[in-house]
């Protein structure tokens, strides 16, 4: 296995490892913000999945590598989970965005 591949599937089996995190914070915790973060990993691990077997398939109709999509998805999750937090008082951006007020 050259070194490629290998990190490939030490990213791919990470990002389950923290794909099934998230799902249980959001489960046990009841935030749905934790889901978007679970769409994130899932995506990427999709993304390093196909990186290890050496797929390269392309979105039907297009010349866009699938790789490609599935990491903008993967972007959109974790936007999506940054605009919830945004506002969710007590949250590490929300305590970030008010103690820059407060200096």
């Amino acid at each position: 296995m050259n070194m490629k591949s290998f990190v490939a599937l030490f990213l791919a089996i990470t990002f389950v490892i923290h794909g099934i995190a998230f799902t249980i914070l959001g489960i046990s915790r009841r935030k749905i913000y934790y889901f978007f973060l679970t769409g994130t990993f899932t995506f990427l691990t999709a993304t390093y999945v196909m990186k290890f077997e050496g797929w390269v398939p392309r979105v039907p109709g297009t010349d866009l590598p699938a790789a490609t999509l599935l990491r903008i998805a993967g972007a959109f999750c974790t936007l999506g989970y940054l605009r919830l937090i945004y506002g969710e008082e007590g949250s590490w951006l929300w305590k970030l965005r008010h103690r820059t007020k407060r200096e």
